[in-house]
């Protein structure tokens, strides 16, 4: 019989989706079961048609069904029992685990562009003779003084040091930058003249500061490579181009290469004035760069400075100052984040130990089981934790770059506490999953049940037993310490056992 008009279109489409969903069927079944779909969907379009309910909400679960029927046909190709134990099992092994902990890292990885800021801060310096440059910087809570004392000194302190051929002085603060999009909250930084010299770098575009801008060329920036691609756009005119700080006009007369970077801050523009008219500033945003003569040790300036420092007394506010070599200065803040990640993995090892030994009072583990057991707790441990600290410092960096198109200086104090927090809920979740594994085959342990009577514990159960789906062994997990077992109890099951779990899984397929 042939349909109406006014249904032939969509027994039509119907008719292609199912179709298309017919080529996931075997071959010998194909025909019978598009035949029975067809058959289906065109009795229900007539039957709808006929009874003027053919309506848009009709129609449109009409077509969820025409689409489940891939997922018919898809268990048709493929046997249902054998896909959901996959589903099932595949997720509770050790392999399954390590694959999406790497696949995490990856994702971080790329993400964040493979992670530039690590890159850059373990590359070499990029300076002229790094070994010979070295960071004098003060600290001092809530010390602070007048900026200009420490730019007055450095002429003065220059021609009394043994130690040093050249300083410079910097002083950074957050400050406002106007751009077309509105404006934004970045780091500036004011510096000698001769900052750049004595670090030797070399401008990217344009020029840098040179003796005598602080008289010549009074408003003149140099631009961080960073804020001229993300801000500006990589503009090729940028130099002579103006610009407002602190709502105050700027002429920018060059750009910094890529890999600048300095200890002290990521400020995003240098100037030779103080920004704002700012006349006090903190001790600990202060500082100098010192290029020591060729041989002569950090040590050796740091103990000069010392009777040079003390003698300017009141003029740093009294705040107390170290000199350390610019390599060590630049690398501090990575080191203390490689540290405590050695120190976290090192710890977790030893908490792990204590309970694995703790839970040992059942059958012990041979050696094999042993090393395959900590090899894939160090193995997990140790990715996540390399993904902890890449995403702290690389996520910080961009979601302050997408969000105000510059890097604050508060941006390693929240990459520390992100640090901090993701290192201690990772360790937690590793060690969590670890005992909750089989000691032979690492898979997590499974049907749970709780044992014991509620209302002898706080109306608590004694415990939890877990138990290998392989029939290896069976864990008990006590609810409190108070419990009749104290801590974790590992009981490796003997051959006999097997044939209950080869049956489950039998019948499971």
């Amino acid at each position: 019989m042939k349909p109406p008009s006014a249904i032939r279109g969509l027994i039509r489409r119907s008719a292609l989706v199912l179709r298309a969903a017919s080529i996931l069927v075997p071959r010998e079944k194909r025909a019978e079961w598009f035949r029975e779909w067809y058959a289906e969907i065109w009795h229900r379009i007539h039957f709808l048609h006929e009874s003027n309910r053919l309506s848009q909400s009709a129609q449109m679960a009409l077509a969820r069904d025409c689409w489940g029927s891939f997922a018919d046909a898809a268990w048709l190709r493929f046997d249902r029992a054998k896909v959901m134990q996959v589903v099932r099992e595949v997720p509770c092994t050790a392999r399954f685990c390590l694959w999406s902990i790497g696949l995490t890292l990856l994702a971080v990885l790329i993400g964040s562009g493979f992670a530039p800021t690590i890159r850059t801060a373990l590359a070499p310096m990029p300076y002229n003779q790094p070994q010979n440059l070295a960071d004098l910087s003060f600290s001092g809570m809530g010390i602070y003084y007048p900026m200009d004392n420490i730019f007055n000194v450095v002429p003065v302190w220059e021609a009394k040091s043994q130690t040093t051929e050249s300083m410079a002085a910097y002083s950074w603060t957050p400050s406002r930058l106007g751009t077309p999009g509105g404006p934004k909250k970045i780091v500036s930084a004011r510096v000698s003249s001769g900052f750049f010299d004595v670090l030797g770098v070399k401008a990217r575009m344009g020029r840098l500061f040179r003796t005598g801008d602080e008289r010549d060329c009074p408003t003149c920036v140099v631009l961080s490579n960073g804020l001229w691609t993300q801000t500006f756009g990589g503009d090729p005119g940028i130099v002579g181009r103006h610009i407002l700080l602190e709502d105050r006009d700027r002429i920018v007369i060059g750009v910094l290469p890529p890999k600048f970077r300095f200890a002290a801050h990521d400020a995003a523009v240098w100037n030779v004035t103080t920004p704002g008219g700012q006349i006090f500033n903190f001790a600990d945003r202060t500082g100098m760069v010192l290029r020591l003569h060729p041989g002569v040790p950090a040590e050796s300036a740091s103990r000069e400075f010392r009777v040079l420092v003390r003698k300017a007394g009141s003029d740093f506010g009294f705040a107390d100052f170290s000199v350390d070599s610019i390599s060590h200065r630049m690398r501090q803040g990575m080191n203390l984040f490689l540290l405590f990640t050695v120190i976290t993995f090192i710890g977790s090892l030893a908490l792990l130990s204590r309970q694995f030994f703790n839970a040992g009072a059942g059958t012990p583990l041979r050696f094999p089981g042993i090393a395959k057991w900590w090899a894939f707790f160090a193995a997990k441990t140790l990715l996540l934790l390399i993904t902890c600290f890449i995403f702290s410092i690389e996520g910080v960096r961009l979601f302050f770059l997408f969000s105000s198109g510059a890097v604050p200086a508060m941006a390693s104090a929240v990459s520390t506490w992100i640090f901090l927090i993701s290192n201690i809920v990772a360790l937690t979740w590793s060690l969590k999953d670890q005992r909750r594994r089989c000691r032979i085959c690492m898979r997590l342990l499974t049907h749970e049940a709780y044992v014991g009577v509620p209302g002898y514990l706080f109306l608590d159960y004694w415990g939890t037993e877990l138990v290998c789906s392989h029939g290896h062994g069976m864990l008990h997990m006590p609810q409190m310490d108070a419990s009749w077992l104290e801590v974790n109890h590992w009981t490796e099951l003997d051959p006999s056992w097997q044939p209950l779990f080869e049956t489950e899984e039998v019948n499971a397929i």
